[in-house]
């Protein structure tokens, strides 16, 4: 239980301002049905979660941090050209509940790859040495943040200026996109995973 619920409130915090409820806004702006977009944020960020858990210990040792910020890196710049494609209302309409379950699912997996929030849980999930509390604390913490935006992307969706926030969308990912190239390339300094494991 002491897994379950440090790992909701510092997963929590970590989101406050976080890329995802940003992600979250806009997919409500851009589609308004959350349901389906809800479970597949919920499908994406627990697989997400639940890799960082089980295998994210390993994968950072043996895979070297310049190719995983190199391949987060790309799927951000692409990111941030498909947010700018705009769908026209007929298109949007079309998409069924499993296309945008899909959507979401993969949308979000993605966005919360090389973040503080994954190694958070892989810190956690070794400080606890737990598996299943902390990767179900970590989604839900994500989750209490995250879906308030969603709602709220859908209610005011008819009063949102959609081209500003697509333009915002753009630029957030293509920033984050460039960061994380630049630090593959060399040209960031290193940055350390907060040692979480001290405080338990």
């Amino acid at each position: 239980m002491e897994a379950f619920l440090v790992s909701i409130l510092t997963v929590g915090i970590a989101e406050l301002g976080d890329r995802s409820l940003f992600l979250a806004i806009f997919f409500g702006v851009q589609y308004q049905r959350p349901w389906p977009v809800f479970w597949g944020m919920a499908a994406g960020l627990f697989v997400n979660q639940a890799l960082s858990a089980l295998v994210g210990v390993w994968l950072f040792q043996m895979v070297a941090p310049e190719w995983q910020s190199l391949l987060v890196g790309l799927v951000f710049l692409a990111m941030a050209v498909w947010v700018l494609i705009p769908e026209s209302d007929g298109d949007v309409r079309q998409h069924t509940t499993g296309s945008l379950f899909l959507t979401s699912a993969v949308a979000f997996f993605f966005l919360e790859m090389a973040d503080k929030t994954q190694l958070a849980v892989i810190t956690l999930a070794g400080a606890f040495d737990s598996f299943m509390p902390v990767v179900l604390g970590a989604t839900l913490g994500i989750l209490l943040v995250t879906t308030p935006a969603l709602w709220l992307g859908c209610r005011f969706a008819d009063w949102l200026p959609m081209k500003a926030i697509r333009i915002l969308a753009a630029s957030l990912f293509l920033l984050i996109g460039a960061w994380l190239l630049m630090g593959a390339a060399g040209f960031l300094p290193e940055l350390t995973v907060p040692a979480f494991g001290d405080a338990f």
